[in-house]
């Protein structure tokens, strides 16, 4: 009998779950017994003595790695989620009451367990990955809300658990992973992918205030961003996706224009790098949002004039994002087209463009830029031979020639087809 649950909690999860649970077993009865040994040497009677130095009290890197084991389960739940809340409550709890006893440095006290980065990091990571419940990315936002606060008080806690661009990302990449997996038409993915743009804006924030240790977006913080809205399908994403992407581009930009003052001893060395580089697969994945746009494929027959002509205004506004992007591409000197901007452009025309004449010569026009433009792609290993770019083709591959077959009728395609398979012959040699 093996009949599948859907429902049902993976192999894997269990063992990892019995194991966690066996750590913190081991993690309570190390405290346990530090207590009771504590508890024994602080009796004061002369025909006893059991002298003890706190060898078995467990400290925080003790606690972190039992951390780590909640928060690293395949396929996480809400339960592990909340048994790592509970480590850390205890972490808190037995700092504040270490504290006032624990020896002091320069100033600073000296407690064997105190809450850091990897801490907080862990639990976070914990409420993201649990895959099982749809609060996880609030919860672990919650945590990572929590850290900025503490950071804020000034005190020497605050320098231990400032958080840093992974404990962003983390949070962020959760809530995207939601709109993924809530698929096409949830009406809650644009909000959720908001909350992903309110951290992208929170970290720009951050990086004017020139926080230490220092925080700022990466490429990957803005990729996420892209991807959340992306997989929102929502009619605002082309245009939340042109915005993340310009501003990518001027972040890259001023952090070149750093490079260059430094370069010409005009500014420091210190803590600066080139975080943010927009590639080629950042541009396509607007040009790919824009294409696929909601709204397209509504019956026509189904609408009156007035909104079929507010339909094309929106679908030609939609366009016109994806054009924008492209022509940014064609002129930015750190990424260059490939075979996918070019049959994202053409499905582009398809889906958004009136079928005229005039959107004929559109899509021919792409495509004669297609293959004049060089591939610069690396080739693939991965990919047959057949559906890859061609020797002396520019950036024109099996896929860029199934969507022009479909954009343009029979016999302008045979014409254009001709003339592209000339100007291959004539780059190929």
């Amino acid at each position: 009998n093996t009949t599948t649950n859907s429902k049902a909690i993976p192999d894997a999860t269990k063992a990892g779950f019995n194991c966690a649970k066996r750590a913190e077993e081991l993690l309570m009865r190390m405290q346990a017994k530090h207590e009771e040994f504590l508890r024994l040497s602080e009796i004061t009677n002369r025909d006893y003595y059991y002298p003890y130095n706190s060898e078995l009290q467990p400290d925080t890197n003790v606690f972190n790695k039992v951390l780590m084991a909640w928060s690293h389960i395949r396929g996480g739940t809400k339960a592990s989620s909340i048994r790592a809340m509970r480590i850390l409550d205890l972490m808190q709890e037995l700092h504040h009451h270490q504290s006032s006893d624990a020896p002091s440095w320069q100033g600073i006290g000296l407690s064997k367990v105190q809450p850091n980065l990897h801490t907080y990091k862990c639990v976070i990571y914990a409420w993201g990955h649990a895959s099982h419940t749809l609060e996880g990315p609030d919860r672990a936002e919650e945590i990572l809300r929590h850290m900025l606060s503490i950071s804020k008080a000034g005190n020497n806690l605050g320098k231990e658990v400032l958080p840093d661009e992974e404990c962003f990302h983390i949070v962020m990449k959760s809530h995207a992973e939601l709109v993924r997996r809530r698929g096409k038409g949830d009406i809650s993915n644009a909000d959720r992918a908001r909350q992903v743009t309110d951290l992208l804006n929170w970290m720009e924030l951050l990086a004017v205030r020139r926080t230490k240790p220092k925080i700022e977006p990466t490429t990957e913080s803005y990729r996420i961003a892209l991807s959340a809205w992306a997989w929102s399908h929502h009619i605002d994403a082309p245009k939340q996706l042109e915005e993340i992407l310009f501003r990518m581009i001027r972040a890259c930009e001023l952090n070149r224009n750093k490079l260059r003052d430094i370069q010409n001893g005009l500014g420091s060395k210190d803590s600066f790098t080139l975080a943010v580089t927009p590639e080629t697969k950042d541009f396509n994945t607007v040009i790919n949002c824009c294409s696929f746009a909601r709204g397209v494929g509504i019956p026509k027959d189904e609408l009156d004039d007035d909104i079929k002509l507010s339909q094309q205004l929106a679908l030609k506004e939609t366009y016109d994002i994806a054009e924008g992007v492209s022509d940014a591409l064609l002129s930015f000197p750190y990424a260059q087209p490939d075979s996918n901007t070019f049959a994202g452009m053409i499905r582009a025309c398809v889906n958004l463009l009136p079928d005229t004449d005039e959107r004929d010569v559109r899509v021919i026009d792409i495509f004669r830029l297609a293959y004049q433009t060089p591939n610069t792609a690396v080739k693939s290993s991965v990919i047959p031979e057949r559906l890859q770019v061609p020797a002396g083709g520019g950036c024109v591959d099996a896929n860029v020639l199934r969507q022009l077959r479909y954009a343009i009728p029979t016999s302008e395609y045979i014409r254009v087809r001709e003339e592209y398979e000339e100007h291959r012959r004539k780059n190929s040699k």
